[in-house]
């Protein structure tokens, strides 16, 4: 504990004095803080806490970071299979950046203590902290790629919208313009079902509303797959996935959990921009990955297929899987997840 807080110290001493550089401890966890940090619908946090680890070696000329945005359910340990020496996130080559987005993991979230007075985020406070991180805490000025998938995506979009001089590629797994009316429904059904648990007591509870969380996993689950998919597992399995989604959202505190999915269900991406897609696109003039799941039922190709029509430079595939959502983070003996690996490693590596 000593150790976090004297490296989170460390990184907004130098942030401060903007002489030197934070320190960058490979594969270490460590945290910056960002004081009187406000929120896009106006609430100031005193102190917002963003933890992160870094992989590999930043090079001498500070231009081979990769950061690295992970989904909604997930932390900043989502990626960690893939990097590592000779692997997708090669850390023989770049260095890479992996944080806990606001509201989970080890970064400030309503399972501090504050509950319902945490204030409600949303994708662009995300993306801000996360910038921060990266621009103030590590004192970078390039980025060599972000990647981000399914809400990490949407992090990632509007990232290159509002500070697109950083960036120099994007990819973008299971991406979006906005969310779709399906999923804002799914949203507002697993809140319901979470306040359905005696525990929750209005969001104020004394014991995390497990039960609640395990009943909204299990709702959630078929969203996130296909009925071809339902059709050829066999029964046995079926019980085990819906057992794993009922412990992954039992692993959440109540109200953290609502929130992220809330900050998901309120994206869009044409919101600072009076709707206008032509003109929330027109800063994003790196080169563009979009990987779209073409069976996904919450963040369907239509969206990215709308974002390769508008981005100036924009590399579109559709990735076939019967998957569903899930494949944004396929299993790795998967056709899918082969893809989707080969088509980001040739789109990140540097021109020889």
């Amino acid at each position: 504990m000593g150790g976090r807080r004297s490296a989170g110290f460390a990184v907004l001493l130098a942030a401060l004095i903007g002489l030197v550089p934070a320190p960058l401890r490979a594969g270490e966890p460590v945290s910056f803080t960002l004081h009187d940090f406000q929120f896009e619908d106006g609430p100031v946090l005193p102190e917002l806490r963003i933890a992160y680890e870094t992989y590999g070696t930043l090079s001498p000329a500070r231009d081979n970071a990769i950061v690295l945005l992970h989904d909604a359910g997930g932390d900043r340990h989502a990626f960690e299979p893939l990097i590592g020496p000779g692997k997708l996130f090669d850390t023989d080559r770049y260095f890479v950046v992996a944080a806990d987005a606001i509201g989970g993991g080890d970064s400030s979230s309503p399972a501090d203590g504050a509950g319902q007075d945490f204030p409600r985020y949303g994708v662009r406070d995300m993306m801000e902290a996360e910038h921060a991180l990266v621009t103030e805490g590590l004192g970078l000025r390039e980025v060599h790629a972000v990647v981000g998938r399914s809400m990490g995506a949407f992090v990632a979009l509007e990232w290159a919208i509002h500070h697109p001089g950083l960036i120099r590629r994007l990819a973008l797994i299971g991406p979006a313009v906005r969310t779709e009316a399906s999923l804002d429904l799914i949203v507002d059904l697993i809140a319901s079902v979470i306040a359905l648990d005696p525990e929750w007591q209005g969001g104020r509870y004394a014991r995390n509303p497990v039960e609640g969380l395990r009943r909204a996993g299990m709702l959630y689950y078929p969203w996130s797959v296909t009925a071809s998919y339902l059709d050829r597992i066999s029964p046995h399995a079926l019980g085990q996935e819906l057992e794993a989604a009922a412990q992954s959202f039992a692993a959440w505190d109540a109200n953290s959990l609502v929130w992220r999915l809330s900050a998901c269900r309120g994206f869009d991406v044409t919101g600072p921009f009076d709707g206008d897609l032509a003109a929330a696109l027109t800063p994003v003039t790196m080169p563009v990955l979009l990987l779209p799941i073409a069976s996904d039922r919450l963040y369907g190709p239509s969206g990215a297929r709308r974002l390769r029509d508008g981005l100036a430079r924009a590399s579109y595939a559709e990735i076939p899987s019967d998957l569903g959502h899930r494949a944004v983070d396929s299993p790795p003996d998967t056709a899918a997840a082969a893809q989707i690996e080969r088509l980001v490693r040739d789109f990140i590596a540097p021109p020889k």
